[in-house]
């Protein structure tokens, strides 16, 4: 997310995420140590994005974050693994002296990344710490397929997922043009699986459409999620392990276009090309 103009990725997330209700991890609740691998990204005063570290010095966010950062000639992003990250609400800028901080001045988007296709691509990027993440295990990558084990081939399944990002903690409306609320704690929203939001059948393969369902512990992300890991229940046979990278909040409707009712668009990981795209970058 930018402060200043967005490209057109960037702001067709924020388009969506404002005509809700509420923005961001739409209710959810502060995650605490739930995830300690969720990753904040942030370029002081200026965007930022989430993630998760997959190894020491390796965090997976989505690509249109690690795209547009090249594009912007973003030299050098700053991350983060606290619960509550030490950053002025108001500036977008680390605190000095307070929280532990990870720099980066490298990382890549997968080679199938296309913007003007977005979110029809591969959004995928990669990160690299110039140092290790000191005392935190990273997430688990799944195995392949394992997104189809869970919802099968009618789409009913009782498999909750969880949407772990630092996104904006909602919007402030009347009295005059409506504010962003920040306070860059991580948070976990819990979700449903949504096989037919729109036209069934045309969902791009890559996809994993989530249920925004606005109560107190369910919701979905928005602005500054862009790259938050989706998990599976800890109590599954798969715990700590990140199944997809939050793309946006969109539906498919008339022939698979994109309309603005909100729900979660995420891109899988478990596919066979991410998988080995992430491998090739793994020690």
């Amino acid at each position: 997310m930018k402060k200043g103009l967005l490209p057109l990725t960037l702001a067709l997330i924020l388009i969506v995420c404002v005509t809700t209700p509420a923005a961001a991890i739409t209710g959810g609740q502060p995650d605490g140590n739930g995830h300690p691998y969720g990753a904040l990204l942030i370029v002081p005063g200026y965007t930022f994005c989430s993630g998760t570290l997959i190894a020491a010095n390796v965090v997976l966010t989505a690509g249109h974050c690690t795209s547009f950062w090249t594009a912007a000639g973003i030299p050098e992003v700053w991350i983060t693994f606290d619960a509550a990250a030490s950053v002025d609400a108001e500036t977008w800028v680390p605190i000095p002296g307070q929280g532990t901080w990870y720099t980066t001045h490298a990382w890549v988007t997968h080679p199938g990344y296309d913007d003007a296709a977005w979110p029809f691509t591969w959004d995928y990027g990669l990160v690299f710490l110039d140092e290790p993440a000191v005392g935190i295990t990273p997430a688990e990558l799944p195995m392949a397929g394992v997104v189809d084990e869970l919802v099968g081939t009618t789409g009913q399944t009782d498999e909750h997922f969880f949407d772990v990002g630092y996104g904006q903690n909602g919007v402030t409306v009347g009295g005059g043009p409506y504010t962003r609320n920040y306070d860059f704690v991580r948070k976990v929203s819990e979700q449903l699986y949504s096989p037919s939001q729109g036209t069934v059948g045309t969902q791009d393969a890559r996809w994993l459409m989530l249920i925004n369902a606005p109560s107190k512990n369910f919701g979905g992300g928005c602005g500054g999620d862009s790259g938050s890991g989706i998990f599976l229940d800890v109590s599954s046979a798969y715990p700590d392990t990140v199944v997809a990278v939050h793309t946006g909040g969109y539906r498919l409707g008339y022939e698979g276009r994109l309309c603005g009712r909100i729900t979660s668009l995420n891109h899988r990981i478990d596919l066979p090309e991410v998988l080995g795209w992430i491998a090739a970058y793994l020690d």
